[in-house]
């Protein structure tokens, strides 16, 4: 059984057979493979926004491809500073977020979910970040989201404990753009390049991590010596209060 196959099962179940499916496909994989049964045991159930999503990408790819195109588009024009492709993308923009919300609310409701207002939310939310963020595309079109996604209106949607396969192995968003046969050669070069980019912010964003701890136990250094200073002053001050009572009463008269 392959990784790949078991994750795709695994995530296109329903939620209330998450547990079963996983327990069944490790059991069936532990035979060939332990390192992958390991791997299917330790996949995290999705929230149910998550799970609804990844039906999306299941049962209505269109919507998230229409979703993904845009946000290429609106990405190109920003980069470029071309405003009037952006003021003319705005009515799309909103279009597409309802469209995902509408097919959420749809898979939802052929499989008898909830989805009210939050769950509405956080659907928004992911196609917000979908539009802003590459990968969170990515994410979406695999159908194996762990959660819903947002978008902080800078940077790159942080992506950590999001999906279920490392992003670096999902496969690259298809290109629209093009109307002939695949280049196999083009094809395995761009998704090197893509592996060696999401490796670089892997790096990245463990770099990044490791710099907030640090400037953590920085600051924690910093107040321990301010701390320490306002112990130092306050003791010279004692110091020198005592020093001037004992001068004071050597050189008090004696009666």
């Amino acid at each position: 059984m392959r990784l790949e196959d078991a994750v795709d099962e695994l995530y296109a179940a329903a939620p209330a057979d998450f547990v079963a499916t996983r327990t069944r496909l490790a059991r069936e994989a532990k035979g060939d493979d332990p390192d992958v049964a390991a791997a299917i045991t330790a996949l995290r159930k999705p929230t149910r926004t998550a799970w609804l999503l990844n039906r999306v990408a299941r049962d209505e790819p269109q919507v998230v491809a229409d979703l993904t195109a845009l946000g290429e588009r609106m990405r190109t024009a920003q980069a470029k500073g071309d405003g009037a492709t952006l003021a003319q993308a705005r009515p799309e923009r909103r279009a597409a977020i309802d469209a995902l919300v509408a097919a959420a609310d749809r898979c939802a409701e052929a499989t008898g979910s909830p989805f009210g207002a939050a769950a509405r939310g956080e659907v928004d939310a992911t196609a917000v970040a979908v539009l802003a963020d590459e990968q969170s595309g990515r994410a979406l079109a695999s159908g194996t989201l762990l959660r819903a996604l947002t978008y902080a209106g800078f940077g790159e949607v942080e992506l950590d404990d999001a999906v279920a396969t490392p992003l670096r192995l999902l496969p690259p968003l298809p290109d629209d753009a093009g109307d002939g046969a695949a280049d196999p050669e083009v094809d395995a070069q761009e998704r090197a390049r893509q592996e060696a980019l999401d490796s670089a912010r892997d790096e990245l964003r463990e770099a990044e991590r490791e710099l907030s701890a640090a400037r953590l136990e920085e600051s924690q250094v910093r107040a321990a010596l301010v701390v320490a200073r306002d112990r130092v002053t306050t003791a010279e001050a004692r110091v020198t209060r005592v020093t001037q009572d004992i001068a004071d009463l050597e050189t008090r008269p004696v009666r």
